[in-house]
């Protein structure tokens, strides 16, 4: 099968249905209309054995269980109340996801959930919100699924091409998550931040799974109309666009995609064998793709991880188990 901008999230399932057939996905942030619920739907096209749905109000998920248990009757459906700006929320969630599991694992992870360019806010650490919700409850979330060895074959980041920015302009706001108190917050500036930390805890964890057989990716899934963008005005659009330019004269504003060619490049992470070979990659438009803009964010990976574990008061050592 050949992979590109136009290939569907159902084409990708199709092509690797053995590897979807009776194995276990969670997903969070699966809510209906965007990415994670149309990969949640995609899936199930291929007779999975479970689908784990983890989203912040079951109320707001049901629609998108009661349309997957219509559907697909013999797919089995749960639902996770996990809260990723709320760390105790995390922490409860990765124990919880336990009792539907009811002592199987979890084949693919897809850590999908995302707020955008959103008005300043912090956490009750006085981190700032997208940093957390995007990559820090996520760090949290899989490394306790992780530590409890609830993850049998893969884990996928959702980042974004937001992720895509130099590393010297994004990359010191780790010293300050408060932005100065959100004197210095620019809304786009710090979501590429925290989409730059999905890329580099998927880096991070290939390398310390590697003994365990355990692959990571992260990924852009394109440029998708979704709730995401509901704080994205056009002025921060065509500011964001300028800054892009600015940063590479080469860019190019991404064509449109609609859900089905958006959920495809996630699908593909979690689904195809062979990528294993590269695991901690980076895929855009359903292929590996390797950018200047992560290679030079690279030196920060540990520092990220260091970071991540001293705000989540949480140590992971996965190379001893």
């Amino acid at each position: 099968m050949k992979f590109g901008w136009a290939t569907t999230g159902n084409e990708v399932v199709k092509h690797f249905k053995d590897k979807v057939s009776g194995s276990t996905f969670l997903i969070t942030g699966p809510t209906p209309g965007g990415v994670g619920a149309e990969s949640a739907k995609s899936l199930a096209t291929g007779n999975p054995k479970h689908l784990i749905l983890a989203g912040r109000t079951q109320s707001k998920i049901q629609p998108l269980i009661d349309e997957l248990s219509t559907s697909h009757p013999n797919v089995k459906v749960s639902f996770v109340q996990l809260d990723l700006s709320n760390l105790s929320s995390v922490r409860a969630a990765a124990a919880n996801v336990k009792t539907p599991l009811g002592g199987d694992k979890i084949d693919v992870a897809i850590l999908n959930a995302a707020i955008m360019a959103c008005p300043y806010a912090t956490t009750e650490q006085g981190v700032e919100l997208q940093f957390v919700t995007n990559h820090l409850g996520h760090f949290l979330f899989g490394n306790l699924l992780l530590q409890s060895d609830l993850i049998r074959s893969r884990v996928v980041v959702v980042s974004s091409l937001a992720s895509q920015r130099k590393a010297s302009l994004v990359m010191p706001h780790l010293e300050d998550l408060t932005y100065d108190h959100g004197k210095i917050y620019e809304p786009t500036v710090a979501y590429s931040v925290s989409k730059a930390c999905n890329v580099l805890y998927a880096k991070r964890l290939a390398k310390v799974l590697a003994s365990r057989g355990i692959s990571a990716f992260s990924l852009n899934p394109g440029s998708i109309t979704t709730n995401l963008q509901a704080y994205m005005t056009d002025e921060m659009r065509q500011r964001a666009i300028k800054e892009y330019m600015i940063e590479n004269p080469n860019f190019k504003i991404p064509e449109r995609k609609n859900l089905q060619q958006g959920c495809s490049t996630q699908l593909r992470a979690a689904l195809d064998p062979s990528l294993a070979a590269v695991s901690g990659a980076y895929l855009d438009d359903c292929n590996v793709s390797e950018t200047a803009e992560h290679k030079e964010a690279e030196p920060y990976m540990d520092q990220v991880w260091t970071l991540s574990e001293k705000l989540t008061g949480s140590k992971f050592d996965f190379g001893n188990q």
